[in-house]
């Protein structure tokens, strides 16, 4: 049986997908799977932009009232908190997923949730899946 798409989660089969679950797995038979869509779980514009937010204000208070050294010190702080607000990003874009949904037996079903890094290759997977069943029906 030719494997399309393997990780710890999930393994696509010209058949089947196995889907991890808390105690097994769960199949899917790939010829009852209908009208599949995606949803991402996109993340919200404000992610970490509260540490930008708030040390704006804190270097605009320092910066007028004290001047001289601490508008230096002032600038470090909106510098780490740049860093932090672009670091708590980029941990936010890897924790979010994205899931395939269908129709499996007239029921809607999540089929499987990935994360962005691992969804891509896994739903090429199983177009390919798919497209191997219709040429082997032709």
């Amino acid at each position: 049986m030719t494997v399309y798409y393997r990780s710890r989660h999930v393994v696509i089969t010209e058949k089947l997908v196995k889907v991890r679950i808390d105690h097994g797995w769960r199949l899917w038979v790939v010829a009852e799977l209908r009208g599949c869509t995606v949803q991402h779980d996109d993340l919200p514009w404000t992610t970490g932009l509260w540490a930008l937010g708030s040390s704006a204000i804190v270097v605009g208070l320092v910066a007028t009232r004290l001047g001289g050294w601490a508008l230096p010190l002032a600038l470090i702080v909106f510098a780490v908190a740049v860093a932090v607000a672009i670091i708590e990003r980029r941990r936010a874009r890897a924790r979010s997923c994205s899931e395939l949904r269908a129709t499996y037996k007239g029921q809607d079903v999540v089929v499987f949730e990935l994360p962005r890094h691992e969804f891509d290759a896994a739903c090429r997977g199983l177009i390919r899946a798919i497209e191997r069943r219709e040429d082997a029906k032709s």
